[in-house]
């Protein structure tokens, strides 16, 4: 009987020695292996202390461009701090009304009143939760004129109180950036963004109006979306040049708002910017459809970039290819770099 006993805890003791050594012996190889299983991952990358530790092109390659889908809105609250840098926009503190009455006269005075601060951390109050409800994105997008559909939309909440992952609040930021820089938003960005960052052209959706799309639809490729990670990561500055001011990175980058538990790693937001805090790292991310990401971790110096194919899938592959993602990058990548 004692031997028996003897043997059963001799068993246990190397099972609990085997799973121990499988744990330190995980390596990125390994997350990169099982990454592969998931056959509509594109890319994975993994950027630490200013070198790509590893990476891997499943669909494509670094220069082949797709579209971010909402990675979109994070470019846009760049281009929103880099119009406030230079005098174009006062402060995210302005009002809208007087940015879009060129586009609807009859906006009235409580919309009027939203604040630019109240659209980029999706508190406008206007209804509308793509999150909730996935005809808020596709009624939207099928509006015949989509400022004029948000702009007339129901107020569900009070501005400035309330999360309500709204997709028209972000393309209204495109408006606002058209009105007060005389330029389209695209051009801006090249002219102040894209250039600096080295980022050639690419496509880039308008609406119905020809009003470059501030929710979705900007085309990047992999090493575009490394190189706006980097300027994130070193407060603004890209080779040298200072893109985007330091104050505006911590602002954009930081917990501005709960999200209500509405997805299940980032219980913050920040201006387009996800936040979350995970094995006691803070983390930030640009979020799109169908698993595109850009994930930053600034204590580590860490970035992980990654995309999926999202269209001509089912929205419900789609949810899932998102989830496995960043669950990858969050519970498998980050903890390897602690």
């Amino acid at each position: 009987m004692k031997s028996k006993i003897l043997i059963i805890f001799l068993q246990l003791i190397l099972l609990a020695i085997s799973s121990c050594k499988k744990e330190e012996t995980y390596t990125i190889d390994d997350v990169f292996i099982e990454a592969g299983q998931n056959e509509n991952l594109r890319c994975l990358i993994v950027f630490k202390d200013d070198q790509i530790i590893k990476e891997k092109y499943f669909i494509g390659d670094s220069l082949t461009a797709h579209d971010i889908r909402s990675v979109t809105k994070s470019v846009m609250a760049t281009l929103v701090g880099i119009a406030i840098d230079k005098g174009y926009i006062s402060s995210e503190d302005t009002t809208i009304g007087d940015y879009l009455r060129p586009y609807f006269n009859a906006i009235d005075s409580i919309k009027a009143s939203i604040t630019i601060r109240d659209l980029l951390t999706m508190s406008s109050g206007i209804s509308g939760n793509e999150f909730i409800d996935i005809s808020a994105y596709t009624n939207w997008f099928n509006a015949p004129n989509q400022i004029v559909y948000t702009l007339t939309s129901p107020m569900e909440y009070e501005p400035g109180h309330t999360f309500v992952y709204n997709p028209g609040a972000a393309h209204l930021i495109s408006a606002i950036l058209t009105q007060a820089t005389k330029t389209t938003t695209y051009q801006f960005a090249k002219q102040n963004l894209f250039q600096p960052l080295g980022i050639g052209d690419h496509y880039w959706a308008t609406d119905k109006q020809g009003i470059t799309s501030g929710t979705a639809g900007l085309t990047l490729t992999p090493y575009d979306m490394l190189k706006f990670g980097q300027l994130y990561l070193n407060k603004g500055i890209y080779n040298n040049i200072q893109v985007v001011s330091e104050k505006w990175i911590d602002k954009a980058s930081s917990f501005k708002i709960t999200t209500n538990g509405i997805e299940p790693f980032g219980p913050g937001y920040g201006y387009f910017w996800w936040i979350g805090d995970k094995h006691s790292h803070e983390l930030y991310f640009a979020n799109g459809f169908g698993g595109q990401f850009i994930v930053v971790v600034l204590d580590l110096y860490l970035i992980v970039v990654a995309t999926n194919n999202w269209s001509g899938v089912s929205y419900t592959v789609a949810n899932q290819q998102w989830y496995n993602t960043l669950d990858m990058i969050i519970n498998k990548i980050i903890p390897l770099y602690e």
